[in-house]
């Protein structure tokens, strides 16, 4: 379908789908595997929205597709209608729906940002950005190599970086502590996170050693000093160490399990066949130290 002359003016990418008809439209998500489509009370409801959807289109061209139907004329009504979406319900008379191999999905309740959107595309059922959590607002987030860089060149006070992978565990966990540190420290001190998960940081792990997630660093006027390693630190942890920086301390090897006193009895290479054999029920653990 064509766009409205006022939709050219606002430089609307022409990878935006505009669509009226209920037949276009299932072709469409019949076609498509991942599908953002904005739907809007009228052509001029949807105007910011569409200056910065023009944005995600092109950001996610080949990846994902994103459509409009205005509800608002009278040909797509009736779509809208079918479809039993009602933008003129929304505060802003515009709804964002997601459409995954070819069905409804989700409803986009994410940041509404291009940022945002371009990682819901990529990757919808992934997890929200880090910074879209609004206790983490005072962490500075940090999303290329160049703002790295940028950030380390101008920063005078001191910094430590959390360099993570959005699928960790231990970061989640870390996370909230490390969020609400920064926001205490403000002014002080200043706490970052990079997601270097992306093939594309290898260079930057190599050089700040980032051979698991998390991993802390700390700075000081651009320079890399020591590695932080307490991951199961509050937030009272993090200022405390930050008052002293220093290396990690060499730690006093574990005490084998085995070597402990306790009542599992501990398998090997060479009695594995014949304990399993010589006992009817065994329940064992694989486990490493």
């Amino acid at each position: 379908a064509f766009l409205p002359a006022f939709v050219y003016s606002l430089k609307v990418s022409p990878l935006i789908e505009k669509i009226s008809d209920h037949k276009d439209f299932k072709k469409l998500l019949r076609t498509r595997n991942n599908v953002l489509v904005l739907y809007s009370k009228s052509a001029a409801a949807a105007e910011s929205s569409l200056r910065l959807l023009s944005s995600v289109a092109q950001e996610v061209k080949g990846r994902g597709t994103i459509s409009w139907i205005d509800c608002g004329d009278t040909e797509s009504r009736k779509l809208c209608k079918k479809m039993k979406v009602d933008p003129n319900s929304k505060e802003k008379g515009v709804e964002l729906l997601h459409y995954k191999d070819g069905a409804f999905h989700t409803e986009y309740n994410r940041a509404v940002t291009l940022k945002s959107m371009v990682a819901f595309l990529k990757d919808p059922e992934g997890a929200p950005l880090w910074e879209e959590d609004p206790e983490a607002k005072d962490v500075v987030h940090v999303d290329s190599e160049k703002e790295l860089r940028r950030l380390l060149k101008k920063e005078d006070k001191p910094l430590l970086m959390m360099f993570y992978a959005p699928w960790c565990g231990v970061c989640k966990r870390m996370m909230p502590s490390y969020q609400q540190a920064a926001t205490e420290l403000k002014g002080k001190y200043v706490l970052a996170g990079m997601n270097v998960y992306s093939a594309e940081f290898e260079r930057i792990k190599e050089e700040y050693n980032v051979r698991g997630y998390p991993t802390v660093c700390y700075f000081e006027k651009g320079k890399f000093l020591f590695h932080f390693e307490n991951y199961g630190a509050t937030a009272a942890d993090i200022a405390e160490w930050l008052k002293n920086p220093q290396a990690p301390q060499p730690q006093a090897p574990e005490t084998p399990w085995a070597d402990e006193e306790n009542v599992v009895y501990h398998l090997t290479d060479e009695d594995f066949d014949k304990f399993i054999k010589d006992h009817s029920s065994v329940l064992v653990m694989f486990h490493a130290p």
